[in-house]
């Protein structure tokens, strides 16, 4: 996939009207805070992309709402893309047609590699439990569509519990109907996901890579529920099920997050992203856009020639930094503004 065209208003610090990305590898160059994580962000979003910010905090102070633009070619043909970003969310439009980001699911879309996502790997377990839950969902609609059953149904049944959890059996029943089938599909697709994983860590850093999947009901969701009943009445919440497992990242067999060293976090994040570069690029049949930030200031030698090999063989790839890898070429960067 190629990105032909982007466009903009309002986008946090960007001024540009217009941009044409060139095909295959190329860096954009230029100083802190003129505008480089900007665009990949506005570049991120542009072609279905979510990200950890607020949405009002990407919207130019003082504007209240944002616009962005994309024209992306495929093997399938031209998609225009255009989104409004509001305090009320995103209102999605597809060859002019109002649509939702699951319709963008069709697309392979962009991956974008950022130096905080090593919060994954060392952050919370609701920081590697959304990732989780959003890379799956770029994978299977069925996924996303069951979360959000799932969700509404746990509000339900919290909002239960802590009125004394009359009639509790009706919703054991839904959420355990629900989570069963969330949980199938998780250990499902981190079996596909796993041997990807590993063998792009393999060629980043030494030490073997694993993934454990912590399930808190440990198997039927619905005898845990009725096993935990007194403990969640008395605490007004639910305490079993897939909002509460963990997906925990190993390094020689050891979780990453409580012993391994920030450089081994980071390549682990790197290869997280990687990993999942490849995956959709086998599941679309076409690479999507590869956007990655800071490359030459977050990245030690051994992974920015590593990222710079796999991104030199794919159509159209974006490498963002102070300086710019030998022979590739430069769009700079100035005040929000992108020249080529």
């Amino acid at each position: 996939m190629r990105l032909l065209l982007f466009r903009q208003k309002n986008f946090r610090n960007l001024a540009l009207a217009a941009f044409r990305p060139p095909p295959g590898l190329f860096a954009l160059v230029g100083g802190n805070a003129q505008g480089k994580t900007s665009l990949l962000l506005g570049l991120h979003l542009a072609l279905g992309g979510e990200v950890r910010s607020p949405l009002a905090d990407l919207i130019r102070f003082g504007e209240k709402e944002a616009w962005l633009f994309a024209e992306v070619e495929t093997e399938l043909g031209l998609y225009r893309i255009e989104q409004r970003l509001g305090p009320e969310g995103r209102e999605v439009f597809l060859n002019e047609k109002a649509a939702n980001l699951r319709a963008l699911q069709e697309l392979p879309g962009s991956v974008l590699i950022l130096p905080e996502d090593v919060e994954v790997v060392l952050g919370s377990r609701e920081e590697r439990r959304t990732f989780l839950d959003r890379l799956i969902g770029r994978f299977s609609r069925r996924y996303t569509a069951l979360l959000s059953a799932y969700e509404k149904t746990l509000r339900q049944r919290n909002a239960l519990l802590k009125a004394g959890g009359n009639g509790l059996e009706v919703w054991d029943r839904e959420l355990a109907r629900y989570g069963m089938e969330i949980m199938a599909l998780r250990r499902r697709f981190l079996k596909r996901f796993l041997p990807i994983f590993q063998g792009v860590h393999q060629s980043l850093a030494p030490g073997e890579a694993g993934l454990l999947l912590e399930e808190t009901a440990g198997g039927d969701l619905l005898e845990a529920l009725k096993a935990q009943r007194e403990e969640e009445l008395a605490r007004g919440q639910t305490l079993v099920g897939p909002h509460r497992d963990d997906l925990v990242f190993l390094l020689s067999e050891r979780p990453v997050h409580r012993f391994a060293s920030r450089g081994e976090a980071k390549a682990i994040a790197l290869a997280l992203r990687l990993a999942e570069h490849r995956l959709l690029s086998e599941h679309h049949g076409e690479a999507p856009l590869l956007l990655v930030d800071e490359w030459s200031e977050e990245l030690d030698e051994g992974k920015r020639e590593a990222v710079l090999a796999y991104a030199r063989g794919l159509p159209q790839a974006v490498l963002a930094g102070l300086s710019a890898p030998k022979g590739v070429p430069v769009c700079w960067v100035e005040g929000g503004v992108v020249l080529c």
